[in-house]
């Protein structure tokens, strides 16, 4: 049994062994299993782990779970995404030999990071829209999982990035009412709810249309507080102040928005954010 992968991961994660035992059992059931490895029942455990994002054979690994590695070195690709080391997560994707994977929910992960990737780093957008047009008309053609919504966005995110906006708003558009589909009951669920609704954020505040860029923005701020999950607070609460400024100019409370992001960023040690954000006050007092 790892419980050293369950304790990383909760740290990991910004967790306090009350804050992950909220609503599924009490902090000293999950004390006594960090420290003196006490088993506790398969229905906690297993709840405990997907509010992590984690499997029961993550805990409990063995030599036929040949896909477990890949999934860690998946995770580590996502953060980054988060963070926006695009780079960095292309990287991770360079030695994953994908082909070798059989598992359809890995490939699918595998192609959403490397899309997501490619279009935000303006690497390659045509392969972006490839990778997300096989998890759209391949993978998962019936649209069941959460990888379509999330296929949808990012082709959104390629179109804006290539300049067509009027292609970017048909994919966006799509994104509210599949979001509303999606169980955020564990932590990969979450992360991958923040990500389409920060980036749908972030498109419609580009487009001006700054009712609906706010709306979606504090949304995901509310979801990061509910499911105590902070790695995409920073971007929008710094994207929420972008959006001030181009409001009423700089002020006050647009100040008071970029202190909150640097805290977060802080905290997620994003330091591209934070350089983003002594960018804008540096120029505010010229």
């Amino acid at each position: 049994m790892d419980i050293q992968r369950f304790i990383n991961r909760r740290k990991e994660l910004g967790y306090s062994q009350s804050e992950l035992a909220k609503g599924i059992c009490t902090q000293a059931t999950i004390s006594k299993f960090e420290n003196n490895g006490k088993m506790i029942s398969t229905k906690i455990l297993t709840q405990l782990c997907q509010r992590l994002g984690l499997s029961l054979s993550d805990i409990f690994p063995s030599e036929s779970d040949n896909d477990s590695e890949v999934r860690d070195e998946l995770r580590h690709a996502e953060f980054d995404l988060i963070t926006t080391e695009y780079d960095e997560a292309l990287k991770i994707l360079s030695i994953i030999q994908i082909d070798q994977i059989d598992d359809k929910q890995i490939k699918m992960e595998y192609l959403f990071i490397k899309g997501y990737a490619l279009a935000l780093s303006r690497e390659d957008v045509d392969e972006a829209i490839f990778c997300f047009d096989q998890i759209l008309n391949g993978y998962d053609e019936e649209h069941s999982t959460v990888y379509s919504p999330l296929a949808y966005v990012g082709m959104g995110i390629s179109y804006q990035q290539a300049g067509n906006f009027d292609k970017a708003e048909f994919y966006f558009s799509k994104m509210p009412e599949r979001l509303k589909t999606i169980s955020n009951t564990d932590v990969d669920s979450v992360w991958k709810s923040l990500t389409m609704l920060f980036y749908t954020g972030n498109f419609y505040g580009a487009q001006n249309e700054l009712d609906i860029s706010n709306m979606l923005l504090q949304s995901l701020i509310n979801l990061s507080s509910q499911r105590h999950v902070t790695f995409y607070v920073a971007r929008a609460q710094y994207h929420l102040a972008l959006n001030e400024q181009a409001s009423h100019g700089y002020s006050e409370h647009v100040q008071e928005l970029l202190n909150d992001a640097a805290a977060f960023a802080r905290f997620n040690k994003n330091q591209n954010l934070i350089k983003q954000i002594d960018q804008i006050e540096q120029n505010s007092q010229k």
